[in-house]
């Protein structure tokens, strides 16, 4: 039995206000939204990647909002059945997350049972980016795919085609929710924002930024269209800030952020502060909520799953025990101050209460856990060492393969152009050529998943010298997952990228 089916929903939907809403759904979004990845995808929203509704240029807009897989989602959250896409939010909200969760973000939307439009559209349309952030990766940053990974650039997958498409569903948002990469950096962000202008749309344009970026050009849209913004920060001093945003200036971010007070303060608009709360700022939390609180900002709160060595969720008991402690001691000595945030600093520590007792198994399961970890990471260590040859590093996969007795044939070869395109292949971990030959690299996962589990968790992971490893583990909540090693390697030449992987566990037969 998976921990989804005992999920808390009626004090989940108790905490709701959908009084608005014409039926009851665990969640809206499959109602009112379409989310669109820096790969062009597009899903229901960014937790949902895995059961994606097609792609852009080659499954028309409209046909994705009206066809069968949405259509199947709709049937599952207004069935209170989070398993089928929604492990993540069904997490959060078993751990006490009953405001906080994405799913809650969309009630704000009314929705239709057969809707004809969607009124939110979420853009991820470049990895833009100049910071290099330690929770972050290459598919999200540019700056970590260049300096950190030391690999080609992502293609852009957006371009005149798509706004083409886009414009007769701009009429219709309520919301238009823009994220990164860096939202401010990416030139097709603000040609969404110009043909809004051009056609007097007053859709809400919400952002979430790193705060770097107060130029001319962002004036001039902030002043044209409304805006609600979101920074994150995640710190109050300059060392634990510019530790955790690599690359960002405290001083600078600082100045931006009087920046937004002011334009928020002049045309009454939202401005939020959002904190991934993690091992390295957990003990600049409770300051922070502070520091918003001075601001009249509410305080956002993202859990840090992965990578692992930066969660507090996979902290050793004792480690746990103690950063908790530290927590609510500072909690106690600000009791009474917080007025905004005081809900989501209680929420914070009850969940990380609620984790320690309940979520961590017996002291030998948790060693267990750790020895896996561990040597999940040894792997991926050894496959980025850049002396590597190409026959070396599938000497090494083959060795970890959980299917020795295929040999060599065990471990996947793909290689990919400079638009990301798989030219020639093997296979990839149990999918045959004819199902990704020719196809974007990012089709693979969102596959596998279909097949082995939606629910994907890294385990490990490391990137640098041209090379990016991880562990993945595949699987359904509750159940044992598979799991395999993946990696992405630069060249070798003519081609762009290679991909190689190998499975290192099968999910066991369900009985």
């Amino acid at each position: 039995m998976g921990w989804f089916l005992v999920v808390n929903l009626d004090a989940y939907h108790l905490g709701r206000s959908i009084e608005h809403q014409p039926f009851r759904s665990a969640c809206y979004a499959p109602f009112v939204g379409l989310s669109f990845d820096m790969n062009g995808s597009v899903s229901v929203c960014a937790f949902t990647r895995t059961k994606p509704l097609g792609r852009v240029g080659e499954t028309p807009l409209m046909e994705m909002w009206r066809g069968e897989r949405i259509s199947r989602l709709r049937e599952a959250v207004v069935a209170d059945d989070l398993s089928y896409a929604c492990s993540r939010c069904a997490e959060e909200i078993a751990g006490g997350n009953l405001s906080g969760s994405l799913a809650v973000g969309f009630d704000q939307f009314t929705a239709s049972s057969d809707p004809e439009w969607p009124t939110r559209m979420e853009f991820a349309l470049s990895t833009a980016c100049n910071l290099q952030c330690v929770m972050c990766s290459g598919e999200f940053s540019s700056s970590i795919r260049a300096h950190r990974e030391g690999l080609p650039p992502l293609p852009q997958s957006y371009g005149d085609e798509f706004l083409e498409e886009l414009d007769p569903f701009l009429p219709h948002l309520q919301q238009a929710r823009f994220l990164g990469g860096e939202p401010f950096l990416a030139e097709i962000n603000f040609r969404i924002w110009e043909r809004m202008i051009e056609l007097g749309l007053q859709v809400e344009c919400n952002v979430t930024t790193n705060g770097t970026q107060w130029t001319p050009r962002v004036q001039r849209v902030l002043e044209q269209l409304p805006f609600s913004i979101g920074i994150s920060i995640d710190g109050t001093t300059p060392e634990t800030v510019e530790l955790i945003r690599s690359g960002g200036s405290y001083a600078r971010i600082m100045e931006n952020l009087a920046q937004f007070v002011a334009y928020r303060d002049r045309h009454g608009s939202s401005l939020s502060l959002t904190f991934c709360l993690m091992i390295e700022n957990a003990h600049e939390f409770v300051d922070y909520l502070l520091m918003a609180e001075d601001l009249g900002c509410q305080v956002y709160v993202n859990t840090v799953r992965q990578p692992v060595r930066h969660s507090l969720y996979q902290l050793a008991p004792d480690d746990l025990q103690e950063v908790l402690s530290r927590m609510e001691v500072q909690a106690a000595a600000v009791a009474g101050r917080l007025s905004l945030n005081s809900a989501a600093l209680q929420e914070q520590l009850a969940r990380l209460r609620s984790h320690l007792d309940t979520s961590l198994g017996t002291p030998v399961e948790f060693a267990r856990a750790s020895v896996e970890s561990a040597q999940y990471q040894q792997l991926v260590d050894s496959l980025s060492e850049p002396e590597l040859s190409e026959s070396e590093l599938i000497q090494l996969l083959q060795k970890a393969s959980a299917d020795q007795l295929a040999g060599v044939e065990a471990v996947s070869v793909l290689r990919c152009d400079a638009h990301e395109r798989i030219i020639e292949g093997n296979h990839y971990v149990g999918l045959g050529q004819e199902e990704f030959l020719s196809a974007h690299a990012s089709v693979l996962h969102p596959m596998l998943a279909e097949r082995i589990g939606h629910r994907v968790d890294v385990l490990a992971d490391r990137s640098g010298n041209g090379s990016s490893t991880r562990v993945l583990s595949f699987g359904e909540p509750g159940a044992e997952s598979a799991v395999m090693v993946t990696m992405a390697r630069r060249g070798p030449d003519p081609w762009s990228t290679s991909r190689y992987a190998t499975l290192l566990k099968r999910a066991p037969l369900p009985c």
